[in-house]
Parts: structure tokens; sequence; C-alpha cells
């Protein structure tokens, strides 16, 4: 039995909540709340209207025929450098709203701290402690984009933008979307840049780190990075410029990059697509991917061997049975840059049966019979291929890698930097 002035109290204390006043309290009170958060979710979507109005301007230049004296009438809020007179910066982020975190007491933000997944990285839910939780919810996105245009003979040489994930994930930056213009793809100290076998399959629209992608949050479909170089579609082109930011404002945020970047997405995987296509016996390492690599690596170098004698080497790995071609060469004639030795003893690896299927290394696919002396191959190095290293001196290869015409070695390329943040 309920005590009677237990029964009493909770009388009064209904008649109190559920009273006019307490009414119009907690209708004030939704009313703030809504106001606040519409308030923050419109800041956010004018922002986003500014930078769409960058990327706009981005999208037009032209490289090496835009003009320097054009670039501040076709792309708005861009600002000289300071320290480097050949870049124009443009900088839009809400960054400094964070400083309202600083007043909070630390025993609040310790109440609900930051979890780090697996191998330190974090998903984007759990990186945010209490309060960039409660702002989160409220509609508050972290948005910070940044945009450079490089100079170069007064004339546009580069262009690159970044955007942060809708969380602020710390030191080094991650991002959800990096996109730069290239003429070619180098490393300083003489290091091989990589390329990948999508890479090789489009060699002016290229994806992945060599863009300068990188995040902390796991997942395929949590950040994107193209590069491109003037070779490239301008249809492509304008898929990199076209970018949907209404999940920075809107109620549920940015859940996959694909809400962002949708036809750059789609464009990823049409590549991954044609790769897997393409290695099959008829004809792998087609001319088309010989000359990319001549117009898009300005350290590659390429030999003309001939075979002196080859034999052949079974390897069986726990389970991987692969045949090895060990081939002694002379070279020819250095058709491409300084292509270095030794020639002899050089192991060609011919998988024959894989259990696990994966994408992986593929030495030489393009080799269907065993090497006999005095036929010629054409060598790749300076680079780290994936695949088509070496391929047969056909008529047409040699013809296509002479045809082509190799970049401009550019200080604005040099991707080394990009490996120092992972």
């Amino acid at each position: 039995m309920i005590p009677p002035k237990l029964l009493s109290f909770l009388a009064v204390l209904k008649r109190h909540v559920t009273g006019s006043l307490a009414r119009r309290v907690g209708c004030i009170l939704l009313l703030a709340v809504v106001g606040l958060s519409s308030g923050i979710r419109v800041r956010s979507y004018l922002l986003t209207r500014r930078i769409q109005a960058v990327l706009t301007g981005l999208q037009q230049l032209k490289i090496d025929t835009t003009k320097e004296e054009e670039i501040s009438g076709t792309v708005p809020y861009l600002v000289r450098d300071p320290h480097d007179h050949r870049c124009y910066r443009a900088a839009l982020s809400n960054e400094e709203d964070q400083q309202w975190i600083r007043l909070l007491p630390r025993f609040v933000l310790e109440l609900w701290p930051p979890k780090i997944g697996e191998g330190g990285v974090a998903d984007k839910w759990n990186a945010m402690d209490l309060a960039r939780k409660a702002g989160y919810i409220m509609g508050w996105r972290h948005l910070s984009f940044s945009a450079t245009v490089t100079v170069l003979d007064g004339r546009v040489s580069k262009v690159d933008y970044h955007l942060e994930p809708d969380v602020f994930m710390g030191w080094p930056k991650s991002y959800m979307v990096t996109a730069r213009s290239a003429h070619g793809f180098w490393r300083a100290r003489h290091l091989p840049v990589p390329v990948g076998t999508a890479d090789d399959e489009s060699p002016y629209y290229r994806f992945g780190f060599i863009a300068g992608d990188f995040s902390w949050i796991s997942g395929e479909d949590t950040s994107i990075g193209v590069a491109y170089t003037p070779d490239a579609p301008r249809e492509k082109i304008s898929h990199i410029y076209q970018v949907d930011l209404s999940c920075f404002w809107n109620f549920r945020g940015c859940t996959s990059v694909r809400q962002v970047v949708p036809l750059l997405w789609k464009d990823r995987q049409e590549i991954l697509e044609a790769t897997a296509a393409r290695f099959t016996p008829n004809d792998p390492c087609p001319d088309r991917v010989l000359a990319g690599r001549v117009r898009s690596l300005p350290d590659l170098n390429i030999a003309l061997l001939e075979v002196v004698r080859a034999k052949r080497l079974d390897v069986n790995t726990e389970g991987d049975v692969s045949s090895e071609i060990v081939v002694d060469y002379r070279q020819k004639e250095a058709i491409l840059g300084n292509p270095e030795g030794p020639w002899t003893d050089m192991r060609i690896r011919q998988v024959i049966h894989r259990p696990l299927l994966h994408a992986g290394t593929m030495a030489n696919p393009a080799l269907k019979t065993f090497p006999r002396a005095g036929e010629r191959f054409l060598y790749f190095s300076g680079a780290k291929f994936d695949s088509c290293r070496i391929v047969p001196a056909t008529a047409s290869a040699e013809a296509a890698v002479r045809g082509a015409v190799r970049p401009d070695r550019r200080s604005e390329d040099d991707v080394s930097n990009f490996w120092g943040r992972m």
C-alpha cells in the first residue's frame, strides 16, 4: 500500500508538471532548441554556398591556359599566399566555433570521451566527445574546405582542393574529398611512385593516395581522392567539381562520401570494373597502358632488352602454386630515361593457381609463352608497377612508347609529402 503522504506529494507534483506554467516553459524550451538548431543549419548552409562558389570557379580554370590576372575574377575568396607568391589560397571553415568547447569544465568532456577502434582508426560517432556529440545532434557539423591555385610563368599550373569530414578528427587532417591536378606523378629522392593496376587503366584520372587521399575514419565509402592531368576528358574533370554539400546542414549528416560526390564514386567503380575486365588472356597490357605511363610519369625508364637464355622454376608456397621464369637479358637500347641493370637472373612470376583470388601484384601477365633467345621485351622502371613491368616488344608497343611525350617534372607535382601523413 502506498503511504498517504507519498500519494499527496505525487498529486502536487503532477499538478505542477502538467500545469499551464509548465506547459508554457516546455514550449519555450522546445522553440528555443528548434530555433537554435535551425540557426546553426542556416549558418552551415550559407557557408556551403560560399564553398560551392569556389568550386564553380575552380572548374572554369584550365591548366596551362588560364592567365594569372583572370584568377581573381573567376574564383571568389582566393587571396595570394604571403609566403609563396606563386599560390592563391581560399580557406572556408567554421573551426573557430570549437573554441566554446574550451569553456566547458573538463569533467563534462570526460563524461563521454572519444573511443578509438582497432588499429587507431575511429568511426565518426565514437570520435566525438560529449560536447561535440551534443553539437552534432543539434545540427552543428565540422565544415572545413581549402583550395589552392598555383601559378607558373603567368598561367595556372595546378589546382587542388580538400574537404574534411563533418566530424573533426584532429591532426594530421582527415579528408572526405581531396582533388588535385598534375602534369605527372613523381617522388623526390628517386623514390618510386606506386602504379597500381587501376592507375594503368586510367593514367590521367587516378584515384587513391596518389591524390593525397587520407582519412582516420574506417570504411571504403568514407573518403575519396582523385588526381587528373590535362589529358583527362573534360567531362570527367567536371565531375570533380560537382559536389553536394547538403549533408553538412541536413538532419542525418554525412554518412557516405557517395552523398557528396556521387559522380566521382561512380567513375572510380567503373575504372575498377574496367581494370578487372582487362586482365584476361587476350590483352592484359595493351599499348594504351604503355603510352599512358610515358605521358604521366616524368621519372619513367624504358629499356629494350633481348633474351640471352631462360629457365623455369616451379614454386609451391602454402598452396599458392606458381612458376618463376629466370631470364638473362642484355640491353639493346635505352628508349627512355636511364634504365639500370643488372639484366641477368631476372625472375618473372607467373601465377598458375591461387586458392584465394584477390587483387595482388601481377608482375607479367602479358607473358604467354616461354621466352626464347633473341626475343625482345620492354622493361619499365622508375616506378613501382603492380603489373606489366616486362612486356613483349611488339612493333605497336614500341611505337606507343616512342611516340608518347613525357611530362615536365614540376615541383608542385611531387607526391612525397602524401606518404608523410600515413
